[in-house]
This record gives C-alpha cells, sequence and structure tokens, in this order.
C-alpha cells in the first residue's frame, strides 16, 4: 500500500478531519465504521446480514494493503474517530493495471460536511503522481444522488449503466452507474 501522509481540512462546520493511510491499529473504528454505513441497507452492495466481519479479518484485510504500491486505503478522522475511509486497488492483471476502482463510505453524521470531497481528492492527488495509473473508476448505486453530484464535480463522467443490477430487500431494483475519470 502506497503511504499516505496526513493532510488536515476543514469540514463545513470548522472541524478539523484528518486524511491519513490507515493502519492495523484503525481496524476496530473502520469495522464500526462499516457496519454502521451497511446497517443503513442502502448504497452499499454488501447488507447487515451478510456482514460478518471481525476486527481480526479487518487486521488482515488492512495488511493486504501493504502488500501492493498501487493500492491505496485511506481514513478521514475526527478526534481519533474513523468518520470515513477510501479503499483503492489497481488491476491486478497487466491489462488492466493501468486503472484501478474504489470505494468510499463516510458516516452519516457526516455526510454533507465535505468529508467525501477531501477523500476523493486525497486519492486523485496521490494517482496523480502514480506513473503506472492512468484512469480511476468507480461504481455507483443510481439513486445515491449526493455521490453522483461529488463524482462529477471531481470530474468523473458516467460511462454506463447496469440495469436493474442490484436488488434492495423490499423487492425495488436499482441501476448501477458505471463511472471514470482519466488521469
Amino acid at each position: 500500500m502506497a503511504d499516505f501522509l496526513i493532510k488536515q481540512f476543514v469540514s463545513k462546520s470548522g472541524a478539523n478531519v484528518f486524511i491519513r493511510s490507515a493502519r492495523e491499529a484503525d481496524a476496530s473504528n473502520i469495522l464500526s465504521l462499516e457496519k454502521s454505513v451497511i446497517d443503513e441497507e442502502i448504497f452499499q452492495l454488501t447488507s447487515s446480514v451478510e456482514f460478518q466481519m471481525t476486527v481480526e479479518d479487518e487486521e488482515k484485510w488492512i495488511r493486504s494493503h501493504f502488500e501492493n504500491p498501487n493500492h491505496l486505503l485511506l481514513v478521514a478522522t475526527l478526534n481519533s474517530e474513523v468518520i470515513g475511509m477510501l479503499d483503492f486497488s489497481s488491476g491486478r492483471r497487466q491489462r488492466i493495471s493501468h486503472t484501478g476502482e474504489f470505494g468510499m463510505s463516510v458516516a452519516k453524521d457526516f455526510r454533507g460536511q465535505r468529508v467525501g470531497s477531501f477523500l476523493l481528492s486525497s486519492l486523485l492527488h496521490w494517482a496523480e503522481s502514480n506513473k503506472q495509473l492512468e484512469k480511476i473508476n468507480l461504481s455507483v448505486h443510481s439513486n445515491n444522488e449526493r455521490a453522483i453530484a461529488l463524482y462529477k464535480k471531481m470530474g468523473f463522467e458516467i460511462e454506463g449503466v447496469r440495469k436493474k443490477d442490484l436488488k434492495y430487500g423490499d423487492g425495488n431494483y436499482i441501476d448501477t452507474l458505471i463511472m471514470g475519470k482519466f488521469l
């Protein structure tokens, strides 16, 4: 995993938010964030019934990122609490090694405070200095309007739609938007 030095940002409410590389010591806080976001049962691929990660699983997942310099795992912290995270992985095969995909989560109480913008701008800054990467991709639920607006604002374009790709527990189908940005 690439090491991302700490950057400080100021949220809309005036709070100091720090973006940095995740560490194994963050496993418990990352797990709490993931669980809280997944428990909302919207905007995530994994349902709360399926989510069975343990702190040890999180530690192993964090360690797995250290094995590849083209992977990045960022956390956003406020007063030592993990309030957001971004996970980026480049393609493992030669023909897609110039691309990568990310996923991002922000705690509900901190949405609309620019935490997603801080995480994404940090990823883009890091990716632009990476000689191997040429393109960043993502998938987003079509009903996640706030995230789509952020991605468009940061230069991502919709490249495709997977119709009725997701089915929520209530029987409603949601499309998945495929977005990308060339560096």
